[in-house]
This record gives C-alpha cells, sequence and structure tokens, in this order.
C-alpha cells in the first residue's frame, strides 16, 4: 500500500494512505448543481479529478429517479443512486428499494388534521404549470419532478414554520418531515444518512465515504460520513444546524464552486 509521510503539527511524521476505497454523496441542487440555473461548470474539473482516480459519485437528492435519470447522464455518472431523500435507493444492480408505497403515503396525508393540511401546498395539488413557476424546471422535467414515488414536497403556506403539531402527527404514521433547499418534504424514517449506510454495506470493507450537501436535510449524511461538507447557500444556514464539535468542511464558495473547493480540499488531504 503505497503511503506519504507528512509532518503534523507536533513535528512527528505520520503516513498517508493514498489508495484509499472512497465513495463520494452528494447532494444535487445548490450543491453539485446551481440552485437557480443548475448548472455545474464550476464543478467539472473537481469531477474529472474524481474519475481519474476511479472513486464513484453516488447522486443523493430530493429529486425522483425519473429526474436523476437524465441528470446522470448529463453529469456522466453511472451506478447507485440515493432519490427522495433516502426514501428510494437504487443499487448498482439496478435493484430500487423504496421504503414505502405512494398509496400509503396519500395515506398519511389525508390522515393529517385539516387545519394543519390547509396550510400545506403539496405537490400532489399542484399540476405542472405551478411546479414548473416554482422550480424553474422545463416542462418534461417537472413532469419527472411530479412523479414521486415514496415522498411528497411542500410548501408551508402559513404564518410561521411548521407546527410541532405536523411533526408528531406524522410520527404517528411512521414518518418524518424535513426540510431541503426549496421545499419541505413528507418522508419515511429512512433518511439520507440511512440510505447512504445501505449503499456502503453492499461495498468493500473499510470503504470510506466523502459527502457534500447545504441543507439541513444533508446534515445526518455529513456527519456520518467519513468526510463531510457544508455547502454554503445563502438561502438556508444550515451551519447552525451543526452541533458546537463537528469537524466537517465548511465552503467559501457557494453551490458547484463550493462542491469543487470541497472536493479539492478532501483529494489534497488524502491523496496528494
Amino acid at each position: 500500500m503505497a503511503q506519504q509521510m507528512t509532518s503534523g503539527e507536533n513535528g512527528l511524521v505520520a503516513p498517508r494512505v493514498r489508495d484509499l476505497v472512497v465513495m463520494v454523496f452528494t447532494d444535487l441542487d445548490g450543491t453539485l448543481l446551481d440552485h437557480d440555473t443548475y448548472a455545474f461548470d464550476a464543478a467539472r474539473p473537481a469531477l474529472a479529478a474524481l474519475t481519474a482516480r476511479a472513486i464513484p459519485v453516488v447522486p443523493v437528492t430530493s429529486k425522483t429517479l425519473a429526474e436523476l435519470q437524465p441528470l446522470m447522464h448529463t453529469l456522466n455518472l453511472s451506478g447507485p443512486a440515493i432519490a427522495e431523500n433516502g426514501a428510494v435507493v437504487r443499487r448498482a444492480d439496478g435493484a430500487v428499494d423504496r421504503a414505502m408505497s405512494r398509496q400509503e403515503l396519500a395515506a398519511v396525508l389525508d390522515n393529517l388534521p385539516q387545519d394543519i393540511r390547509r396550510d400545506m401546498r403539496c405537490f400532489c395539488d399542484m399540476d405542472i404549470d405551478e411546479i414548473i413557476a416554482l422550480t424553474g424546471l422545463r416542462h418534461d422535467d417537472a413532469q419527472r419532478a411530479a412523479a414521486r414515488e415514496a415522498s411528497e414536497p411542500f410548501l408551508w403556506q402559513g404564518t410561521d414554520m411548521p407546527p410541532a403539531e405536523l411533526t408528531a402527527a406524522l410520527a404517528k404514521d411512521n414518518v418524518r418531515l424535513t426540510r431541503g433547499g426549496r421545499f419541505f418534504h413528507i418522508v419515511p424514517v429512512r433518511d439520507k444518512a440511512a440510505a447512504m449506510a445501505e449503499l456502503l454495506a453492499d461495498q468493500a470493507a473499510g470503504t470510506q465515504s466523502w459527502a457534500l450537501g447545504d441543507g439541513p436535510n444533508d446534515v445526518s449524511m455529513l456527519l456520518a460520513a467519513t468526510r463531510g461538507a457544508v455547502i454554503a447557500n445563502p438561502h438556508v444556514d444550515t451551519e447552525t444546524l451543526l452541533p458546537a464539535n463537528h469537524n466537517l468542511y465548511i465552503s467559501r464558495g457557494i453551490g458547484p464552486v463550493g462542491w469543487g473547493e470541497a472536493i479539492t480540499a478532501f483529494l489534497k488531504e488524502d491523496f496528494d
């Protein structure tokens, strides 16, 4: 195993392992993709550097599998993927695991107190034109975004944040509330961190994880990874949700600029 010797703060020399087995798990909107334009040009050099080292990149997103298929082609990614905030996992062999069914989720919405449900504007309440207006997606992409399998995004239209009563009502049906860069989401108990752990369990022992994200729904994944990075987001101050003793990388750059910055830092630390 090739190693490089590096000097620590105390002057001692420590070995750096250079042939690590790593998987990158990354959020998309506001992280690898620009929050507004969905461009990722600024991240291309870092993506190329990962490809050169045969380090796979696994999207971990609130997007649907239907959205991910053409997007992964554009990003030149293949292999496993985590969709709908962990609710849907596609393994490397193409097998898809859904944490709950669409019918079960519809029943959860029907069970909510009417005064709370009235202030929720869910994707299932919207037509395609409204989704386009809210997301800036093209028509075909908006249709793919609406193809939810095991989660439900919504806008909260109440005067304050969603109340504790909503969280309690969801817990009775064994689902939970999380917040992404644009929407709140009703999702199964399996979150991004748990879905990441399931995919890592399929890998060789000792495989390390690098995780990157910008939203509150990414925090559990970032903290569970070997290395985690919070990508700066001017819309949500995710850093305030971190424990005081965290050791996550906090990017200066926003979106794909920050993504490239963090990946470059991780590569330099572990491989250069």
